[in-house]
């Protein structure tokens, strides 16, 4: 399930959950077999058995419990499934007004989008020396940089080229930062990337993840949030409405 901006050419691929069977379906089928072969043993018990040695009814009874506990718990199951459906559609209504926004959160994918990429950074107390290399898919490194070293957050810019001054292609690239202290200790730094919303949908456990081209981020790890030039918090809350609406018959999909 994907809902992806119209500005975006490069979507990521959309997880078919929707249309594999679910767990209650699966089970559910399962249990129509097995009912199916207790019956068909059971009415062969009956038209055999033994007129002056009738077979003890009791177990049969308790097979017969024990299958309704069974369908019992498997309708539950499929309720809580629907439930969960329609929370995850909620989320992914909510989720649409992401897109075209520039949103933060740690990770150590960064998306290089027109050229340019950005995240933030905070130095340990005691750092000496601040080391930012970038690596392209295949684990080369195209930039390696001095970070700042005085203990607090920094924000750093790439600008898409790498040591030889060569400008590189937008896509997917890995970051690391890397702190030495002044006893010599090394100490990997975090680092919030951030990057423009293209694309959204669901991973395969279900949860809502955003898409800055190849770069995924889930929903729960987003820690800022910025809205396009020009725009502003009224006008953008305003516009929340239509587009969760609009977003409904694109999950619904």
């Amino acid at each position: 399930m994907t809902v992806t901006s119209a500005t975006n050419s490069t979507s990521p691929t959309s997880v078919a959950s929707s249309s594999s069977a679910s767990q209650s379906a699966i089970a559910q089928q399962s249990l129509a077999g097995n009912m199916n072969s207790f019956l068909t043993l059971l009415t062969a018990q009956l038209n055999n058995q033994d007129p002056l040695s009738p077979t003890d009814s009791s177990q049969f009874t308790n097979q017969l419990v024990q299958f309704a506990a069974v369908q019992q718990q498997i309708d539950i199951n499929a309720n809580l499934e629907k439930m969960l459906a329609t929370s995850n559609s909620s989320e992914m209504a909510s989720a649409v007004t992401y897109l075209g926004n520039t949103v933060t959160g740690v990770s150590t994918q960064l998306p290089l989008q027109s050229g340019a990429a950005n995240l933030d950074y905070t130095t340990p107390a005691g750092s000496a020396k601040v080391t930012i290399t970038i690596s392209d898919s295949a684990g080369n490194i195209v930039s390696s940089a001095a970070g700042d070293s005085t203990a607090g957050t920094h924000a750093y810019s790439w600008n898409g080229q790498n040591m030889y001054g060569v400008q590189q292609s937008d896509g997917t690239y890995t970051v690391a930062i890397n702190s030495v202290g002044t006893d010599g200790t090394n100490t990997t730094v975090d680092a919030a990337v951030s990057g423009v919303v293209t694309s959204m949908g669901m991973d395969a456990s279900n949860n809502v993840q955003l898409y800055m081209n190849g770069v995924d981020m889930p929903l729960a790890s987003v820690i800022k949030v910025t809205l396009p030039m020009g725009t502003s918090a009224s006008s953008a809350s305003s516009s929340t409405a239509s587009n969760t609406a609009s977003s409904s018959s694109k999950t619904g999909t």
